[in-house]
């Protein structure tokens, strides 16, 4: 009996090693569309409870409803990102030529630096060479423009094959993985969580921050507030520093044409205002729909994005708190279950 244990033993390692070679064979060789399939499975999270209640309830083909969810991810997704590089790479193309505004504030900056302390950081050969590598950056930046296009087109057809199999991948996992039911339900009301409290929260944060910032660049005298407010807006997604990105510069360009008061409140308003709505509700928001503790989300958005891009925003966090989760499901199971030594020694 033994020895048919371990033969049977053996064939199971030998199964599960063969798996994990072959795995991660196709894992690394298709790694580069791993952030495709993460996005597909964030929007398939979003869209779950529409798709099942067609599906199951209002009896729609699998098929139609996937082309439904697809429909609304392209208005939702494709077309305000076509339209806001529509908007921007023009402006991107201009701000670093001889005659921007970006170019003459860097001459007027260094001329106000030269009258102070006698020495000039932004000569010729400096600006040159920052036009030169600004070209680089917009080159690179239009080519990974197209190559997010790419991209979405991969992540919906990973999106197609998931929500046309709804309700069958979730049965699938619930098999493979080795853990009690109500642990499951904790991981997946982990993803709900932070799938619902990101993706909803910083749009709306985006849009909120967007508005605030126009605002204030109408109030100081920045041309082109709107422009610039969506700007600042969308780069809110990035944590922390975001619209700083955009409203310290607007600041200095202020400040080199001789507008120092309005410059002076520009930063002030940045930094008690249009920060306060980034790093503040951002997480107040979080933790309110995820309940996430704010060291949790930064250090978890910084991973996310250093390992997976922007659906790192997401499972970064997830990452984070999965981590969390499984330490306090192996506490709770070996570890609290396990007697006291001192405690028993005293009852007996």
């Amino acid at each position: 009996m033994l020895k048919k244990i371990d033969a049977a033993l053996l064939k199971q390692i030998i199964l599960v090693v063969c798996i994990t070679i072959i795995g991660g064979i196709i894992f690394f060789s298709l790694i580069d569309f791993f952030a495709d399939f993460l996005g597909a499975l964030i929007i398939y999270v979003l869209f779950r409870p529409i798709t099942k209640y067609l599906i199951e309830k209002r009896k729609w083909k699998r098929g139609l409803t996937s082309l439904l969810v697809m429909l609304i991810t392209i208005l939702l997704l494709v077309v305000p990102l076509t339209l806001l590089f529509n908007m921007f790479i023009p402006k991107l193309q201009h701000l670093f030529s001889d005659s921007s505004v970006i170019t003459q504030t860097l001459q007027t900056l260094d001329n106000k630096v030269y009258d102070l302390s006698g020495q000039r950081f932004m000569n010729p050969d400096n600006l040159k060479s920052l036009q030169i590598s600004a070209a680089e950056y917009i080159r690179g930046f239009l080519s990974q423009s197209i190559s997010v296009l790419g991209d979405i087109g991969i992540m919906l057809l990973f999106l197609y094959y998931l929500l046309s199999n709804t309700g069958k991948l979730e049965r699938f996992v619930v098999k493979l993985l080795p853990v009690k039911q109500s642990d499951l339900a904790r991981f997946t009301e982990e993803l709900k969580a932070q799938t619902f409290s990101n993706v909803l929260g910083a749009p709306v944060l985006a849009t909120l921050q967007g508005l605030v910032a126009a605002l204030g660049y109408w109030i100081f005298g920045v041309n082109e507030p709107l422009f610039w407010g969506i700007i600042t807006g969308f780069f809110s997604f990035i944590p922390m520093v975001g619209g700083a990105l955009i409203w310290l510069p607007s600041a200095l360009m202020l400040y080199s044409t001789g507008s120092g008061y309005q410059a002076l409140a520009l930063v002030l308003y940045g930094v008690f205002v249009i920060s306060m709505i980034d790093n503040v509700l951002r997480f107040a928001f979080q933790k309110k729909f995820a309940d996430v503790h704010p060291l949790i989300t930064v250090m978890g958005v910084i991973l996310g994005i250093k390992l997976f891009g922007l659906p790192g925003m997401i499972f970064g966090p997830l990452l984070i708190s999965y981590f969390l989760l499984l330490t306090s499901i192996y506490k709770e199971q070996f570890l609290d279950t396990q007697l006291d030594p001192i405690t028993a020694e005293s009852t007996d």
